[in-house]
Parts: structure tokens; sequence; C-alpha cells
């Protein structure tokens, strides 16, 4: 299929109600793993980069061996960077190939987000370049963004539609509830706040914190038209206990090829479970 940014496949989405997966990774191993899943399964995937990931192994680094596998991809495949508060990182990335760019000002007042993200959309004007934005802050750790449980806010109807008029954002993600990171105490939804921001809003709405929600509220949420869901925090779960399970079954076995595939067997079984679900509304992302 072909290397695109998230325009179709989430206006897609929105139409059949169903979400695309898009899924944080780390390296080659876990990119390899997200795409082979959505290949088996014939669906289109997105694969989400946090400006931390990045910074790690540079940005032409990075793109050199991200590019090749979503070009060799049977579905199509968005390379998306996360929460990225730099508008000039974010214009670097873009130029680097990027197909889709998330700009995160909503820990600013909402003129200035507005302005920021205005900053980057013109930096887009003319290519294929996706631009998502977000209103509200989302409690828990995403990346080196750290928003408090006192610090957070839901979005407002009133401000997402200003942001939504003004910006021409391709995506928007409303804070209703959600986490990033590992859930601590109750989960609590706002499923009527994102109903009625869908309902105002002429674009695909994104959930952020997708970890740990239960079945019944990724489907809850899907059905209110969400048209991606970000799963960040399971990736590195499934990667890291992956490493431990293995390593520590096999203490005296040195073979990294052995202790990568087991790993991307693992990978693959999350990424595959939860694009299932998000697209095809089968089996169940928390069936062990």
């Amino acid at each position: 299929m072909a290397y695109v940014s998230m325009k179709k496949m989430l206006k897609d989405a929105r139409a059949g109600h169903y979400a695309v997966g898009a899924f944080n990774i780390v390296n080659y191993l876990t990119a390899k793993a997200v795409v082979d899943a959505a290949c088996d399964l014939k669906v289109p995937v997105i694969l989400q980069t946090s400006v931390k990931t990045v910074k790690q192994f540079g940005i032409e680094e990075f793109m050199s061996f991200l590019r090749p596998i979503c070009e060799n991809a049977s579905v199509d495949v968005a390379v998306h960077l996360d929460h990225c508060t730099d508008k000039e990182y974010a214009k670097r990335c873009m130029d680097a190939g990027w197909s889709s760019i998330m700009f995160d000002g909503s820990k600013t007042p909402l003129e200035q987000n507005i302005k920021d993200t205005l900053e980057v959309k013109d930096y887009i004007s003319g290519r294929d370049i996706s631009l998502e934005g977000e209103v509200g802050s989302i409690v828990g750790v995403e990346d080196d963004i750290v928003v408090h449980k006192d610090d957070a806010a839901y979005a407002s109807r009133e401000d997402c539609e200003k942001y939504l008029k003004e910006t021409g954002v391709d995506c928007l993600a409303p804070a209703i509830g959600t986490a990033h990171g590992v859930y601590k105490g109750e989960i609590k939804l706002n499923y009527d706040l994102f109903k009625e921001i869908d309902d105002i809003s002429p674009i695909p709405l994104v959930l952020h914190g997708g970890t740990g929600l239960s079945d019944e509220m990724f489907g809850k949420l899907i059905d209110l038209r969400a048209s991606k869901v970000n799963i960040s925090t399971a990736i590195k779960i499934a990667y890291c206990q992956g490493m431990y399970a293995y390593s520590s079954a096999n203490r005296d076995e040195n073979d990294p090829l052995k202790l990568d595939d087991y790993v991307y067997k693992r990978i693959y079984a999350l990424a595959f479970k939860h694009i299932n679900f998000f697209t095809l509304r089968k089996g169940s992302i928390n069936d062990e």
C-alpha cells in the first residue's frame, strides 16, 4: 500500500465507526511487530514516536529504518510524532519525513495553543502531512510531559469549538478523563463530553491514554466515533517484561536473536489484539 498521512485513514474510520490503532514504538523491533500485525489483519496502522525516543536515536537515523518498514508494508502506515511541544523540533521531523505531527499546546492558555498550532500548520502547507491538536490536560506522564492530577483539566465543548474553527487541524484529542501511563484509582471517563465534542467537530477525535481501559470502555468510545486510539504504556510493559521473562527463564543463554524473537512475538500479540478489536471489533483486548 503506502506510507501516508493519517488524514484519509481517520476519515474512513470515523465514517465506518471503527478506530485505527496508534502504537508508540521504541525501536525497529517494536515497529516491525506492530506493522506485521496490521498487515496480517489487512488494516491500516499508525506508528507513533515520542520526542524522547526520536532524540535517543536521532531524527534522520530513526526515519532511516522506519521508512522502509512502512514502504514495504501491505497496508497503509502513518508515522506520527506524538506530544511535541517544540514547534522547531516538529518542523525538523516533518522535513525528515514524518507524515503526521501532534503539536501539544494543551498546557498553555487556549489562545497561545491556537497561535502555536497555526504556526505548525502554516509550515505543513502544501504537504501531505496531518496535524493533531489537543485541548484540555490529560493526567499522567507521556514522554517528559508531566500533568499532575490536580492540574488535569477536562476539555470544554466551547474551547474545542473555538480551537477547531481557528486552527483547522486534521484531528483533535480532547481530555475526557483518560490518563497517560498506568491508571491509579478508578477510571472516570466523561462519555457525554466526548459525544458533545464529536457532535460539533468536523474532524475525527483521538483517544489518548488507552492503556488500561476495559473492552467495554474502548467499545463505547469507538461507538461514539473515537477514530484513533493511542497505545503507549502497554507496548513498554510488553517489551520490558518480555525481556525480563525470557532472560529469567534462560539465565545461561546469551543469544540476542532468540531474545529479540521472543519480545517481537509479545509485541506482535499485543498489537494484534488491539488492532483486531479497534478495527474489526473481534476478540478481547484483555484476554491473556
